[in-house]
C-alpha cells in the first residue's frame, strides 16, 4: 500500500484518539500485551506506515503489498494479524507487519513524507542529487520519498519524461524539481481517489497500459533496479540521463 492510502486509513481511524485499548489479540509475534490499557494519544501516517502514539511507545502498522483493515467487521477465513478493541469498536488488521517500539527508537521525519504538509522539497532534492543509483530506485527509497510506491513511481517518471534507468545524480535541478512536483501531484490524485472511492485507473497514464498515450508506441515492461519492481516506460518519450 502506498502512502496516500495509509493517510486515508489514518483519517478513518481518528475517532479512536483519546480512547483506551481494552483488548488485544491476533497472530503477530510482537508482545501485543505491551499496548493493552494504553491511551491512543494520536494516530499518524508516515510514508507507508500507520502509527498509533500510545503514550510511551508507538504501535506501527505497515500494510506491505496486500495489507488491509476492517472496523467492526471480520474477513472470513482469515486470521487477524492484530485486533484491538477500543470501547465498542473492534479494529482488525490483516496481512500487515506489526511493530511496537519505544518512541526514541523510531524517527518520524515528516520532511520526507510526500503526503505531509511539512514535506521539504529542497531536502529531498539534495538527497536525489547525491543518489548514486537509478532514478527508479531513488523514488522507492523510503528514507528519501516516504510513501511512494510502484504506481506513483511509474506515473511520476512518465509525466516528468524521465527514463527509469537514468542515474539520479545526473539529473539537473530543473528535472529534479519537475520530478518531485509530479510525485507530489500524483500522490494527491491517488489520495483523493482512495478518499472519494474513485477508480485510480482513470487517472493513470502509463501504469498497466500497453500503448503510450503520447506517441502510441508500445510500452516497455520490465522489472528494473535494485527493488526489482515492475516498471512501465516509453523509450520514445522518456529520456535517459547517464
Amino acid at each position: 500500500m502506498e502512502g496516500p492510502g495509509v493517510l486515508v486509513i489514518k483519517e478513518k481511524l481518528e475517532f479512536l484518539k483519546g480512547k483506551i485499548i481494552e483488548k488485544v489479540s491476533g497472530n503477530t509475534r510482537e508482545n501485543k500485551e505491551k499496548i493493552l490499557n494504553k491511551r491512543i494519544v494520536d494516530i499518524k501516517s508516515f510514508g507507508k506506515r500507520l502509527i498509533f502514539d500510545l503514550e510511551d511507545v508507538y504501535l506501527i502498522i505497515h500494510f506491505l503489498m496486500y495489507g488491509s483493515f476492517r472496523i467492526n467487521e471480520k474477513v472470513e477465513n482469515r486470521k487477524e494479524r492484530l485486533q484491538i478493541v477500543v470501547e465498542n469498536n473492534v479494529i482488525n488488521f490483516y496481512n500487515t507487519s506489526v511493530k511496537i517500539v519505544e518512541k526514541d527508537k523510531f524517527d518520524i521525519d515528516e520532511r520526507i513524507d510526500v503526503m505531509s504538509k511539512k514535506f521539504d522539497k529542497n531536502l529531498v532534492k539534495d538527497k536525489v542529487k547525491s543518489y548514486e543509483g537509478f532514478v527508479c530506485d531513488v523514488l522507492l527509497d523510503q528514507s528519501i520519498f516516504a510513501g511512494v510506491g510502484n504506481i506513483i513511481k511509474n506515473e511520476a517518471l512518465f509525466r516528468a519524461k524521465i527514463h527509469p534507468l537514468s542515474i539520479a545524480k545526473k539529473l539537473n535541478e530543473n528535472l529534479i524539481d519537475n520530478l518531485i512536483e509530479e510525485v507530489v501531484n500524483f500522490s494527491n490524485i491517488f489520495y483523493l481517489c482512495r478518499k472519494e472511492g474513485k477508480s485510480l485507473k482513470n487517472f493513470m497514464l502509463i501504469y498497466g497500459k500497453r500503448r503510450c498515450p503520447s506517441c502510441n508506441s508500445k510500452i516497455r515492461i520490465a522489472k528494473l533496479g535494485k527493488y526489482n519492481r515492475r516498471t512501465y516506460y516509453c523509450e520514445n518519450c522518456q529520456i535517459i540521463y547517464k
